[in-house]
Order: C-alpha cells, then structure tokens, then sequence
C-alpha cells in the first residue's frame, strides 16, 4: 500500500503538477487507502492520508518558491552594482551572498520526503512544525514568550526546554514558584536592550507526589502556551501517574518521580513518541519500579533512625568514653539508670537511692 502510493507521488511530482492533476493523485490515493479500510480504522486512514498530502504540499511549496526566485539578476545590473541594495566592494565586485540552509540532501530528509519513516499521528506532526518553527530562531522565540502578557509564570532558564522540546527539570519549576532571588546569568539582548535572566536557585525539590502536582501544574500551563495542542495528551499522563502513585506506598514514591524523570527524558529526545505511549516505556518502569529493576531508588534509603539505632544505652558514653555523635551513635545517649539526658554519675535518683 505505501509503494503504490509513493509511487503515485512520484509520478505526480514528474508531471505538470496542476490543480487537475494533484485532485486526481489525492483521488487515486484516497482510492489505495480506503480499499484496504478493514485493516486500517478511520483515524488510521486519516492520518497517512494526511501525511501523504503532506508530502504533497511540501513538493508543491519547493517548486513555487523557486518560480517566485526566478533566474536571478541580470550581469549587467550585477556588474555596474545598478539595482541592488547590496554595496560593492572597493575592487567593483560584491560580497559574497551567505547561502540560504538547505537540507533536501540529508538523509533523514529524503527519508521523510519518501514517507520511509513512521507515519506520525496528528499530535506528533503538530509538535514537529511547531519545534521547527520554533528553532528558526530560539532567542526571538523565546523572548516573545517572554515579554507576552499572557505567558504563565516558569523559570526563564526553563522556557529554553520547552521551546526546544527537550525535558524540563520539575525541581527548578517547583523552586521558581517560591523564588525570591535570580542569579542574573542569562543574557538576551532584545532590540538593543538587555535582558538578564537566571536560574531560580534550587530551594524546594520534588520528593513526594504533592510536590509533583504542584510542578506539574506550572509545567503543563507552560508547555500548552508554547504547544496547545498537547492540552489532552498532558492530562492523560497527569492520571496515569496519579494512578502510579496511589499504588505505591508513600516510602517508594520517589521512584515514580525518577521514573516520571525517564519517560520525559526519552521523550525529549525522540520526535515520534507521545508521553502517553505507554508501552514504549515498559522497560523503564521495569528499571524503576519493580523489585527486580537496578534502577530501584528506595532500596536502602528510606530507613529510620529506629530501624538501625538499639534502644540500649550507651555504656561507653555514661562513662565519658564514646566518641560519636549521639545522631551517629547505635546506643542512645541516655542514663542507663533512668534514661535522662545525663551520665550515670550525674543522675539524682541513684544518689537518692543510695542516701
């Protein structure tokens, strides 16, 4: 199916290319697609339709962009420096245009064009031209973001993450909502003027599901500014670690957050997974939540005093001789009479008793 249809691209895109003919390409297309309709559902069908259209439109775009560039200049007008903006040079000849980026020749590129990769749903390619658009120029988007009156309050070192798709570290989050000071090290220059910005120091961290909420509500209002579409997708996740951490008991809550650290992770750098994707991430949640997994946080690290400490009191510390701290100590620093907070030798009811 996906043959037939490339090739009906092809065969498009080696012909006049007219509005008749891209209706009858889209038609035929259309035709493959539905005819196999009992293996592919309706949103299926919905979406490889539309990434072959996109294939399309992307053909269609390159080719009047390079109708609209024309020739080029005349040598005569190039020549005498008649009809350009650009100066020329004391030895009559004009500086060297800076070539515009072109990637048709990447190999991920031709692969994409040929619709060789994984078809992406609605929501990937929505994230995908937005990340683009986005990365054309990273300091004008985010200073746009930042000077928006409807931005949503998140640390400034923090938007940087979220315009590039890469994972956002929810202890700055956390910390920049109880933020009191910045340590002005990032500078944009906007307009002539200069902007500084800092990473909020790190006060608060993530430890319990509480606090992961509580970032996770300032995260997701943030990345649904800069990627609305998202909204759904973040919800759902949001439930889907809420569920995690109602079954887990409190002591081991902090391997859902490392785990929730992992899956973002993994997101942030690949472009054809949503957070939602459940089962991309099976050998993650292995890895962090089940007792076999090495990636285990609580083991070890979750103990209380009293599952190390002897109740005994310290023989050495009543008679002036333990080095340790009484935090340190196994024995209690307690009288092994009474059990105050005195020596042997200092306690009134042995006194008492002897007298």
């Amino acid at each position: 199916m996906v043959k037939k249809c490339l090739d009906i691209i092809e065969e498009y895109r080696r012909g006049d290319c007219t509005p008749l003919s891209k209706a009858a390409t889209i038609g035929k297309i259309t035709d493959i697609l539905t005819s196999v309709s009992p293996q592919l559902t309706e949103s299926e069908t919905n979406d490889s339709l539309g990434s072959y259209l996109g294939i399309i439109d992307q053909h269609d775009r390159i080719r009047d962009a390079a109708r609209e560039n024309g020739p080029g200049r005349s040598e005569t007008a190039d020549e005498s420096g008649i009809g350009t903006k650009r100066p020329v040079s004391p030895d009559g000849t004009e500086p060297s245009k800076r070539q515009k980026n072109d990637d048709k020749d990447f190999p991920w590129v031709v692969r994409e064009d040929l619709g060789l990769n994984l078809i992406l749903s609605n929501e990937l390619q929505k994230t995908l031209e937005l990340l683009r658009t986005y990365s054309k120029d990273l300091k004008f988007t985010k200073s746009s973001i930042l000077t928006s009156p409807f931005a949503p309050q998140f640390p400034s070192s923090e938007w940087s993450n979220v315009i590039t798709g890469s994972m956002v570290d929810l202890d700055h989050v956390l910390s920049g909502g109880f933020a009191v000071a910045s340590d002005n090290r990032d500078v944009e220059t906007v307009g002539g003027i200069q902007f500084k910005f800092g990473a909020a120091r790190p006060i608060k961290h993530v430890k319990n599901a509480g606090d992961w909420f509580i970032a996770w509500g300032m995260y997701s209002k943030a990345v649904t500014f800069a990627f609305p579409h998202r909204f759904s997708e973040l919800a759902s996740y949001s439930q889907h670690v809420l569920g995690l951490f109602s079954a887990t008991a409190i002591e081991h809550q902090t391997n859902i957050i490392m785990l929730d650290k992992a899956i973002r992770v993994r997101v942030g750098e690949r472009r054809d997974l949503l957070l939602t994707d459940v089962t991309s991430f099976d050998d993650l949640r292995l890895y962090w939540l089940n007792p076999i997994g090495a990636g285990d946080a609580g083991k070890g690290k979750n103990k209380s005093k009293s599952d190390f400490r002897c109740e005994d009191p310290c023989d050495r510390w009543n008679r002036g001789a333990c080095k340790s701290k009484a935090s340190e100590c196994k024995y209690r620093h307690v009288c092994k009479e009474c059990g105050g907070k005195h020596r042997a030798d200092e306690c009134k009811s042995l006194k008492s008793g002897s007298a």
